[in-house]
């Protein structure tokens, strides 16, 4: 028991650690500035998903009396209430700076905030009176989850960077994210391991195309950066 709480809450950080530290290797350390301390803001966000959740405790509205509950409980509350935080510090922390140039810049700073709002998420589900029950399951794919909904927010935000219309790629980032949060979070409402198996297939195929556009994109950035 000990040892999956103690993965568990490594999982995240660990993560981060291997992300940041290829990322320096293949781009060097100048590359993206903050992505440490991005790290640490990611925690500190769930700050918004904490607050969504007191105003639904204090209004009897996290309790599943029936489908309608769940479903506005896992769409609004988790799914918005957890990306939310996670937005607010990608559209104004990291996209402002000089050297984000498009999606793949906006992957990679959104991947790193999500790494530190699972762990940040994790300490509290395993602390927090709130939680009667621990589901390691939740504990472990939870990381991943966000790892998942983090590509998807990441590529459309910095799509952003290069268009015009940057409130509707911005907040397609945000919906496309908090979407896919909510999904997952009622899989486990409702204990529905195969819409999750589903989901999860799902998610994997969006991000991997995802990230090889973004690769693309940024490949062509390079190339007329040179011309």
């Amino acid at each position: 028991m000990v040892i999956h709480y103690i993965l568990s809450l490594l999982f995240a950080p660990l993560l981060a650690a291997i992300s940041i530290g290829l990322i320096w290797k293949k781009r060097g350390k100048d590359r993206y500035p903050g992505i440490i301390s991005s790290f640490i803001l990611g925690m500190l966000s769930i700050v918004i998903v904490l607050l969504f959740m007191f105003i639904a405790n204090k209004f009897g509205l996290d309790v599943f009396s029936n489908i309608r509950r769940i479903i506005f409980y896992s769409f609004i509350v988790m799914g918005i209430g957890s990306e939310l935080g996670k937005y607010l510090i990608l559209r104004y922390n990291a996209f402002p700076k000089s050297n984000f140039n498009g999606p793949l810049d906006g992957i990679v700073y959104s991947t790193i905030i999500a790494m530190g709002f699972a762990f940040m998420g994790n300490i509290l589900y395993f602390t927090l009176p709130y939680y009667t029950e621990v589901d390691f399951l939740y504990a472990y794919t939870v990381v991943l989850g966000n790892l998942f909904f983090a590509v998807i927010m990441g590529f459309f935000v910095g799509m952003g960077k290069s268009r015009e219309n940057k409130f509707v790629d911005s907040m397609t980032g945000l919906f496309g994210a908090s979407f896919f949060h909510a999904l997952y979070n009622f899989c486990f409402i409702t204990n529905d391991i195969r819409l999750l198996v589903f989901l999860s297939i799902g998610a994997f195929v969006i991000v991997i195309m995802l990230y090889y556009k973004a690769f693309e994109m940024n490949e062509e950035y390079k190339r007329i950066k040179n011309e």
